[in-house]
């Protein structure tokens, strides 16, 4: 997905992406070195505790440590940055497509369309007659662009694409074996998370989910007490919904996995909770496993730069590898 493209056209490749997504108290990044005939290679993964007068100075250190001034940089939005509203697709040429998602989504934004960054991408055409072709439409602020476009700048970084939540994530899925007959990633935060479906590198659908991991884990359902079990059957039934959804609108057969990005604590208690209570077909998705990498991931750095660990690995998919 690139809101943002090309603001600074270099002459050569560049020897690899970092990825930068700016979160709550700090920001986390990823970087993945490419070479001719090689796998991409993760070198670095973190998240960095910062406040905003201290952002652009770390920033400038671990690009000057590792080397960046010649690697590309993707920008991640944060969730909370840009909406996602998928739309039917506007029946116009290409050439105004943007705009006519624009002032279809236009009533729907907090800000006016002309402060808006708008671009979409379309989801797979679905197998049923008559259903109409659908997209989903992204949204944030010019101003959001431009502030932190500037942060990377400044920091001696080559800002190359503004990246979204659902695709960082689909690059992951993709490298699962399950990736040809189709397969959803659940990503949990502290505080909600996100599950996407995929197939072959095709997004069928991106849901936002309400609960987080803190909010399971403090649930009883861990101790030898009757569980109280909400946050997790209103989990388990977001899922599937999402998986019923993609199978009826789709009309694709059905796929029933899913691949949960570690959790700091209690990942397999998640995901013996869905399997053995709902009936849902889930595993454990370690990093560590499928991607090439110079570092040790713990779960918790697993957890919070699976999404720019996704987005530094753009290249290689769109180049097929």
């Amino acid at each position: 997905m690139r809101l943002l493209q090309k603001l600074l056209r270099k002459p050569s490749i560049s020897p690899g992406i970092v990825a930068v997504s700016f979160v709550a108290n700090g920001f986390t990044i990823a970087i993945t070195r490419y070479a001719e005939h090689e796998r991409p290679r993760l070198l670095h993964a973190e998240f960095v505790p910062s406040s905003e007068v201290q952002l652009v100075p770390q920033l400038e250190t671990l690009v000057k440590n590792h080397h960046l001034e010649e690697y590309d940089c993707h920008i991640l939005l944060a969730p909370e940055h840009y909406r996602s509203i998928s739309i039917e697709a506007p029946a116009v040429n290409s050439e105004e497509i943007k705009q006519a998602v624009g002032w279809r989504i236009a009533d729907l934004l907090d800000y006016p369309l002309d402060q808006a960054t708008i671009d979409y991408y379309y989801l797979p055409k679905s197998n049923r007659p008559n259903t109409p072709q659908m997209l989903e439409a992204v949204a944030c602020t010019k101003d959001l662009v431009s502030t932190l476009s500037e942060r990377c700048r400044q920091a001696g970084l080559h800002v190359k694409v503004i990246d979204i939540q659902e695709t960082a994530l689909r690059n992951l899925a993709t490298l699962l074996p399950e990736n040809q007959q189709g397969i959803a990633l659940l990503h949990l935060e502290k505080d909600n998370g996100r599950v996407i479906i995929q197939k072959n590198g095709a997004l069928y659908l991106s849901r936002k989910i309400g609960s987080g991991y803190q909010q399971l884990a403090d649930s009883t359902i861990y101790s030898g007490l009757e569980p109280d079990i909400v946050e997790h059957d209103s989990l388990a039934l977001e899922i599937q919904r999402s998986f019923d959804y993609v199978e009826n609108f789709f009309d694709i057969p059905p796929i029933t996995s899913l691949a949960v990005v570690l959790t700091p604590t209690d990942t397999q208690k998640i995901i013996n909770f869905l399997t053995m209570s709902h009936g849902i077909t889930a595993r454990a998705m370690d990093l560590s496993a499928i991607v090439d990498s110079d570092i040790l991931l713990s779960d918790a750095t697993q957890n919070l730069c699976a999404p720019v660990i996704g987005a530094s690995l753009r290249r290689a998919l769109e180049a097929g590898q």
